[in-house]
């Protein structure tokens, strides 16, 4: 456990929930079939984001953008649908394999980061890939609780986990990390709609006191961290329905009420689990109690080197 650290008074790193499940890992999704799409030769690539400067960032990204297309094309002509592990991107699919979100960044000089990615979407077994890339240049601004953006709007972050919706198939909760500024780090729930016109970010499926939100945003200081993990259900004495489990977040002092940047994780958790009722959205389970560990965890990439630590998920 980390200690009190120090400004912050009683926040500390909990052992319970300081990391996400290997198997939801930064990396490229694991997979166990010999069939795999290796992505190593795009590193060259995602590594000349790390010493580029001002608009050749956003050229290097979208030349990887396309390669990244052109590759996951090439291995559906071959009948290869599934990635091999990799550790310099961010990739995750569904667990039907109809969905593939793949997202990176770059630091800009202002101490924010660039967002950009690539999603590819199948309607149907048999149909074709659906491509979208993703941009969003400017990190600092967080988006807001209740509305929807297009791909376009797209509001960055680094998406290390995808939950399926508990109503609609074409929906799928995504969990993501946005190092947003030099004050405020962000972890998101970003509930993604794939329709026929387009895919969409947000929509009402969490429930919190009888409202509706369309994405849920844990904001708390940058020295700090916090834990957002998905859980399957666990049966037994101590088990717990399936959920998206997360720290509670609470000001340093009650006058810093509302400042994210003096908030910290309090020792207590909150969750997302399914509605009781098939059809009903996710609701929000205040102070849940957590029994197991975590298993070990990554590091994100985190393009900031001011201070050298590891964003845990």
């Amino acid at each position: 456990m980390k200690e009190r650290i120090e400004g912050f008074g009683r926040w500390t790193s909990h052992p319970l929930l300081s990391c996400l499940l290997t198997a939801m890992s930064m990396g490229c999704v694991f997979s166990q079939s010999p069939q795999v799409l290796d992505l190593a030769e795009l590193k060259p690539l995602h590594a000349v984001l790390s010493t580029c400067e001002g608009p050749e960032c956003a050229a290097a990204s979208a030349e990887l953008s396309l390669k990244l297309q052109d590759l996951l094309v090439a291995a559906e002509e071959n009948g290869t649908r599934q990635i091999s592990p990799c550790d310099f991107m961010a990739a995750i699919e569904s667990i039907d394999g109809r969905l593939k979100v793949f997202t990176w960044n770059w630091p800009q000089s202002d101490r924010t980061s660039s967002y950009a990615g690539l999603v590819a979407f199948r309607r149907s077994d048999d149909a074709p890939l659906e491509f979208t890339p993703l941009l969003d240049l400017k990190s600092s601004d967080a988006p807001a609780l209740n509305q929807t953006y297009k791909a376009e709007e797209w509001h960055g972050a680094l998406y290390f986990g995808m939950v399926p919706d508990a109503v609609d198939k074409d929906t799928w909760l995504l969990l993501g990390w946005d190092d947003a500024d030099a004050q405020v780090t962000r972890k998101v729930i970003e509930p993604v709609e794939m329709r026929p016109r387009g895919m969409r970010f947000g929509a009402p499926v969490l429930s919190t006191d009888g409202r509706m939100a369309k994405r849920w945003i844990l904001e708390y200081a940058d020295a700090v961290q916090a834990s957002l993990r998905f859980q399957p259900m666990e049966r037994g004495r101590d088990g717990h329905p399936e959920r998206i489990v997360f720290d509670h977040l609470a000001p340093q002092a009650p006058h810093l009420t509302g400042i994210a940047a003096y908030y910290g994780p309090d020792m207590t958790f909150d969750a997302f689990v399914p509605g009781n009722r098939p059809g009903t959205p996710w609701q929000l389970q205040q102070n849940v109690t957590v029994i197991q560990a975590l298993p070990g965890s990554r590091p994100f990439n985190d393009p900031r080197t001011r201070n050298g630590r590891n964003n845990r998920r």
